[in-house]
């Protein structure tokens, strides 16, 4: 993956605290190293970290509506910075991962058993790198100052579109819906027209629950949750109309339980919880992206990034 040349913006506030565009922001909150270790025993685990951050910033908007450069959303998976201990990303078994990887942080990374990166390695150059088994990534290993300034932009860029998403307004579902929350096992279609903006407290699917996002290839949703996101058993979200897994993005904000796809359930969008450990277990299968504290890939589980 290359890095893109985008003029950086920074504001006068932040000229007057002598920040510069490739200042580390994790700086100004505890430190918490990150690992990636993908293992023998079944799992892919990356690294977050997170309020006030410096990146790109388009003079246009992005697909969802904010002013923040799309670099992060360049990755299959996405590690920040860990939690109270140090992450592990465990990717073994046949979990498979089709895209880049980046893993900010202290960067350690460990594959073993069968995984398989079918992409590009991005880790922080005071991390460390372990392959064992039959482990494999297909892809070049950056591991470099140019890669750090990379892994440093998308983080930054990350924790900014989740603020700036959770600062949208609820808007256009279709029908209107008056709920809060998403917590079912039966199947429910949302159709959307234009730019959508859900706000709810838990977005849960089990069972045999089958959620259909309804729009065109112009129609985007955006899921702010600020709880619990999982999807179990043979659930799975299902885009028609023409909507792509970069359009829809599901915004999990602050601390709290582990984001989790697990059993033969299936994801299609962007998951973003810098805050959050997310595990992706099982058969599950994910389209799009995972952005999180700390990533989990465990057992025959998939990962594939749809590009922005």
């Amino acid at each position: 993956m290359k890095a893109k040349t985008r003029r950086k913006e920074i504001s006068a506030p932040a000229r007057r605290l002598g920040l510069t565009p490739t200042t580390d922001l994790r700086q100004s909150r505890p430190f918490v190293k990150s690992v990636l270790n993908l293992s023998a025993k079944a799992a892919l685990v990356l690294a977050v970290a997170g309020p006030f951050f410096l990146g790109a910033l388009n003079a246009t908007a992005d697909q969802f509506g904010t002013t923040v450069a799309t670099d992060w959303q360049n990755w299959a998976a996405f590690s920040q910075g860990g939690g109270v201990t140090d992450t592990v990303t465990d990717q073994s078994g046949g979990t498979y991962v089709k895209g880049n990887i980046g893993v900010w942080g202290s960067g350690n990374v460990s594959l073993s058993g069968n995984a398989i990166l079918d992409g590009d390695l991005y880790y922080r150059t005071s991390g460390t790198l372990k392959l064992s088994g039959k482990a494999k990534i297909t892809g070049m290993r950056h591991h470099d100052a140019a890669g750090d300034t990379i892994l440093q932009q998308s983080s930054n860029e990350a924790y900014m579109e989740s603020d700036q998403l959770w600062a949208q307004p609820a808007q256009n579902p279709s029908p209107t819906y008056n709920f809060t929350t998403i917590n079912t096992s039966q199947n429910m279609t949302i159709t959307g027209t234009g730019h959508v903006v859900l706000k709810l407290t838990d977005f849960v699917l089990t069972g045999n629950a089958t959620l259909t996002l309804q729009g065109t290839a112009a129609t985007t949703f955006v899921f702010n949750i600020t709880k619990q996101f999982s999807l179990s058993d043979s659930a799975k979200v299902v885009l028609s109309g023409g909507i792509t897994a970069s359009n829809v993005v599901y915004n999990v904000r602050n601390t709290g339980s582990d984001a989790t796809v697990g059993g033969t359930a299936s994801l299609q969008g962007i998951l973003l919880a810098n805050y959050r450990n997310v595990a992706l277990s099982s058969s599950s299968i994910t389209r799009g992206e995972v952005v999180g504290n700390k990533v989990t890939i465990s057992g025959q589980a998939q990962l594939i990034h749809g590009s922005p």
